[in-house]
């Protein structure tokens, strides 16, 4: 892990983020504590649970992660426990984001009600499509909070979206380099920055080899 982040932020990267949810939540503390000697202080760093964790080892968490700089918390627990997460940011110095696996207007809606999260990760191929994201995003940013758009399926959408919304943050997108592989356009970072696509449409041309490769056959 420490091999790849450092990698990462010899080629420009200035924000990465790591797993952590491990069944013992001490191998969790030495994981982020290396990860952060690993980027050096001036890199921000985020953290991702995947709900692996229940409300107490998360709160036991916190105190590391504070230590050690975190920017973000995400999924620390459940995706539907709102008095969890609520009691979380209530409780802790660093955000705690989520939004991967919520599903509607209304879910997203009910969280920001309950102050209970910063990091707004609203994905357009998991709510109602473009239209639901937009009244998602700009719930989130007219509040304040950061929207921060999941990429596990489609970052070209969001790459388009980003620059579609006001915020007073900086555009942030979330970037996995193997999911590229199944575009004709493939999202261009350069330096840890995404260059705007100048290609019409919203880039998210399957390419013909990826399709063969990777569907279904029945």
């Amino acid at each position: 892990m420490a091999r790849d982040l450092g990698s990462l932020v010899d080629r420009g990267w200035r924000r990465v983020k790591v797993k952590v949810g491990k069944a013992d939540r001490r191998e969790d503390a030495a994981r982020v504590r290396a990860a952060r000697q690993a980027v050096g202080a001036d890199v921000t760093l985020m953290c991702d649970a995947n709900q692996r964790w229940d409300f107490s080892t998360a709160n036991r968490m916190l105190p590391v992660l504070a230590e050690v700089g975190m920017d973000w918390f995400e999924e620390p627990v459940h995706a539907d426990d709102i008095p969890a997460h609520q009691r979380l940011q209530a409780a802790s110095p660093v955000d705690i984001a989520a939004g991967e696996s919520l599903y509607s207007y209304q879910a997203f809606a009910n969280f920001l009600a309950a102050d209970a999260l910063r990091v707004i990760q609203v994905d357009v191929t998991r709510v109602g499509g473009v239209t639901e994201w937009l009244q998602i995003a700009q719930h989130a940013a007219a509040t304040g909070l950061r929207v921060v758009p999941h990429a596990g399926d489609m970052m070209q959408v969001h790459q388009h979206l980003a620059g579609a919304f006001l915020s007073e943050t900086t555009p942030l997108l979330e970037f996995i380099p193997w999911t590229q592989d199944a575009f004709v356009h493939r999202s261009v970072v350069r330096d840890g920055y995404a260059e705007r696509p100048q290609a019409p449409g919203a880039s998210t041309a399957i390419a013909p080899a990826a399709r063969e490769r990777w569907q279904i056959r029945k």
